[in-house]
């Protein structure tokens, strides 16, 4: 219980012990506090300046720090450092050590390599959270919590930190820091002396020579099909944003992700990584995940493009795009919010002959790049079963309806509406027809509803009735919210090209007279 205060000096009283000492307690930051203490307890009450007289600089520093504080924006100013590290058994400088900031300006990724020649270091990845930062004449301390990326469990280390800035002689920002080796500040006089000693080294931007294609940045924001990720790209064109809607237990969380562009790479050795495919090193910030990610963009039409990227995160930019294999990322098509209408592929009006499971899809593009026979197996399958024959009979109209042969209609004799879709742009790629389409808002005309990737394959098929005669199969994959590549166990349309659509040739007609 405190009886008597004087500045930072306080007379407290011990009920258990009945007896009185000193403390000497001094507000560091809203949450610290750290004090010192007379080593004895005095029965008899004395004046505060003869209690407190025997308190000295060389007695023991107690620190305290308030629990659930609220941290603050850690001291170091940049986006990422390179550092060394010393452990009492040498300088670790090679390889290199890198700081990085994570989205939250409170927290630091500090990811420590191992040098073969220098013991007590290993590799692993600590994460800093600072919570308070002062000055005592002309030191400067930092406390913080560090907890290891490896730790099992969420075990968080108060340290106290004593740094110095100081500016190298190539004009690159430096810090120089001692960390304690328990919870307090105590022997933190120098920043040569520590457990361990670290010296921070500002990184360039180097992304400032960096830019995304022009053809992607011309639209600053982009969205996937189900609009559940949005890009946003800044005015600067070196940096995108993601937004990501994700669902937990707790309902609908956005995820986001800064995405800065590092530097360009070759596709091929003549490559002026200016066309329609741009391969590139990215450094992507989510939380404290941190990391650099191997990209590949693709412009598929001036609205619609596509973005392959590694899901593996390297420390160092030159392994990003040599731990992933670009033929193995996954495609995501994204497009602008506004969208224009574009002439679909294999024109023609089909009748749906069966169903074809995607497998066999996937095993004809593969077959046709091997110039081999394809495989004709397919899969029956009806509408429903107890449908009858006229039921299974359907049909779809491929740029039948509009004069700029920009729709899909597909037809069910079971049903009074057929369903429209409107064509925004489309691709080859391997044998393969990729088409984005919107389906019309039947409660909304004009505008349009859901968007949606068809994929196509165009296949020669032998006339049952005769050995030569060669006859054009479509097959049409279900609209899907994804252009995935080799989908597996999805049903296919099997159609039969049933002749030249009526709409162009009455159009041409009008247009002849």
């Amino acid at each position: 219980m405190c009886v008597e205060r004087m500045d930072d000096k306080y007379i407290t009283f011990f009920s258990s012990e009945s007896c009185y000492h000193c403390m000497i307690i001094n507000r560091r930051h809203e949450n610290v506090i750290q004090y010192r203490e007379t080593s004895w307890c005095n029965q008899e009450r004395l004046r505060l300046e003869d209690m407190c007289s025997d308190i000295t600089s060389d007695d023991m520093l107690y620190s305290m720090f308030r629990v659930n504080s609220k941290p603050i924006s850690c001291p170091f100013s940049g986006a990422s450092f390179t550092f060394t590290y010393n452990r009492g058994y040498g300088e670790c400088a090679m390889p290199i050590s890198l700081v990085e900031k994570c989205t939250d300006e409170s927290k630091l990724l500090l990811k420590y390599q191992a040098c073969p020649d220098v013991a007590g270091t290993e590799s692993n990845t600590e994460e800093l959270q600072c919570l308070a930062s002062w000055n005592d004449g002309r030191n400067k301390y930092l406390v913080g919590t560090l907890k290891e990326r490896s730790a099992l469990n969420d075990a968080k280390t108060y340290r106290c930190f004593l740094y110095e800035e100081k500016s190298h002689h190539q004009g690159k920002t430096i810090y120089l820091l001692a960390q304690s080796g328990d919870p307090t500040c105590n022997g933190l006089t120098t920043v040569s002396e520590g457990s361990p000693t670290i010296k921070l080294i500002k990184v360039d931007k180097e992304h400032s020579r960096c830019k995304y294609p022009a053809w992607v940045t011309q639209h600053h924001d982009w969205h996937s099909l189900s609009g559940m990720k949005s890009y946003h790209f800044t005015n600067k064109n070196a940096t995108l944003r993601v937004k990501m809607q994700v669902q937990n237990t707790d309902g609908e969380i956005f995820h986001e992700e800064k995405i800065v562009c590092h530097n360009l790479e070759k596709l091929y050795p003549n490559d002026n990584m200016q066309g329609n495919k741009v391969k590139l090193i990215a450094h992507v910030t989510s939380g404290c995940d941190i990391g650099y990610v191997c990209m590949i963009f693709h412009k598929r039409d001036g609205h619609i493009i596509e973005i392959q990227q590694s899901d593996q995160k390297a420390i160092m930019p030159d392994e990003a795009c040599s731990i992933s294999d670009p033929s193995t990322m996954p495609y995501t098509t994204l497009i602008t919010t506004s969208l224009y209408s574009r002439r679909c592929p294999n024109s023609g009006q089909y009748e749906i002959l069966d169903f074809a499971s995607s497998d066999a899809m996937s095993t004809a593009v593969s077959s046709r790049q091997q110039r081999s026979e394809v495989s004709r197996t397919t899969m029956r399958r009806t509408w429903q079963d107890n449908e009858d024959e006229k039921c299974r009979s359907t049909d779809i109209q491929i740029g039948c309806t509009s004069y700029d042969q920009s729709e899909i209609i597909i037809g069910n004799t079971c049903e009074q509406e057929k369903i429209a879709y409107s064509c925004h742009g489309s691709w080859e790629e391997k044998g393969m027809w990729y088409t984005i389409a919107s389906q019309r808002n039947s409660e909304i005309p004009g505008s349009p509803g859901q968007t949606f990737c068809f994929s196509m394959l165009l296949e020669n098929v032998r006339d049952k009735g005769s050995r030569q005669k060669q006859e054009k199969e479509l097959w049409l994959s279900r609209p899907s919210r994804t252009c995935q590549r080799e989908v597996k166990n999805e049903w296919t349309y099997r159609l039969s090209n049933q002749g030249n659509y009526k709409y162009e040739i009455r159009y041409f007609a009008i247009k002849n007279n």
